[in-house]
């Protein structure tokens, strides 16, 4: 499996990684390349922070406008080209006061009146806060190196044969638990890339 970046712990089924190389960003900011060649392609994101709690927060992926063309629809993530390619949910910028002490489980295009179990077709995947920045570990402006991705090739496949897909891309983040008091889990941002 190939990833964005250099140094990768496996965690589980995720990969976190702990580093990354430098992207050469091409003219259209959302493509890049890194040392190895691979190209990669942000097709969504949103921008944070993405403040997380005891509730479920839902977000909505806005598509990348291209350079000099229309934003494609977020239909499109769904139908970009996966032979030989993937898909990942890419997690940057993650930061706690404090521990949270719990997961944080992930649900793509999760139906808002849904009751999501761990078997859901619309489960991507958990998060945790294990190495996010606490105060003091990075400058206020700059942004944490680590990030987290999944591998979301088969989880949208899945749910394109099943026509479970919405025309704009939702990410549902539901807590396992309560977490700590005064936690405070923020997420800078969060990405759809086609590798």
């Amino acid at each position: 499996m190939k990833l964005i970046g250099t140094r990768i712990l496996i965690v589980g089924m995720v990969w976190v990684a702990l580093g990354s190389l430098p992207l050469v960003r091409s003219k259209a900011l959302s493509v890049s390349q890194n040392a190895d060649g691979i190209r990669s392609r942000i097709i969504a994101f949103v921008d944070g922070p993405v403040s997380l709690g005891s509730g479920s927060v839902r977000v909505t992926l806005k598509p990348v406008a291209e350079a000099e063309t229309e934003q494609k629809p977020p239909a499109l993530i769904h139908q970009a080209r996966t032979r030989g390619r993937h898909i990942y949910l890419v997690v940057r910028d993650l930061r706690v006061v404090g521990q949270p002490g719990v997961l944080f489980r992930l649900y793509l295009d999760l139906p808002s009146d849904a009751k999501p179990i761990r078997i859901d077709p619309h489960f991507v995947g958990a998060l945790n806060f294990y190495n996010a920045a606490e105060p003091g570990r990075f400058d206020a402006n700059e942004k944490n190196p680590m990030f987290v991705s999944y591998n979301i090739t088969r989880v949208l496949r899945n749910l394109r044969a099943q026509k479970l897909l919405t025309d704009q891309t939702t990410l549902t983040i539901i807590p396992s638990g309560t977490p700590a008091i005064q936690s405070d889990p923020r997420i800078g941002r969060i990405e759809i890339v086609e590798q």
